[in-house]
């Protein structure tokens, strides 16, 4: 069903399909950059609906790409992931799905991998390496029987 709208509201979501196209956004990125534009709310959710039947908005295919991204690029533990997507307004339900759908292969990989290069440049005493290691991991939000058992690996 077409929105009517002003030429102000046209040149506003015009803004907005191309925000949406140049990367993927959750709804609550786009909420912000309106509020940063001075929409009113009236306008704001007619906006935001427009966008979604028009699939520019889409919070499933959000949260798939930014667990992809990160998971490959920052190598980000499932925690953090969770976290970061709760931070930015996913629905807890959109989150769980698409935290499940990482093949636990590919995320032990990604770990053992990330983690084998991370113990090569540890410096200091065994302690400072244990430590070091523990923080680093744990900040990045990857759980921590992995990091122990990692951990009595390297032992």
């Amino acid at each position: 069903m077409p929105i009517k709208l002003s030429k102000d509201e046209k040149v506003i979501l015009e803004k907005m399909r191309s925000y949406c196209m140049y990367q993927e956004r959750s709804i609550q990125e786009v909420k912000k950059k309106l509020t940063c534009l001075q929409v009113i709310s009236k306008t704001k959710s007619k906006i935001i609906n427009h966008l979604i039947d028009n699939d520019y908005l889409n919070e499933v295919r959000f949260a798939k790409s930014f667990i992809q991204g990160k998971l490959r690029i920052k190598k980000w533990g499932r925690i953090k992931l969770n976290y970061e997507l709760r931070i930015r307004g996913v629905k807890k339900f959109i989150i769980d799905e698409q935290i499940n759908k990482i093949s636990n292969d590919d995320y032990y990989d990604y770990f053992n991998e990330f983690s084998n290069n991370k113990i090569k440049i540890l410096k200091g005493s065994k302690d400072q390496k244990k430590r070091s290691f523990i923080n680093y991991f744990t900040y990045r939000g990857w759980e921590n029987n992995l990091i122990y058992e990692k951990l009595n690996e390297i032992n």
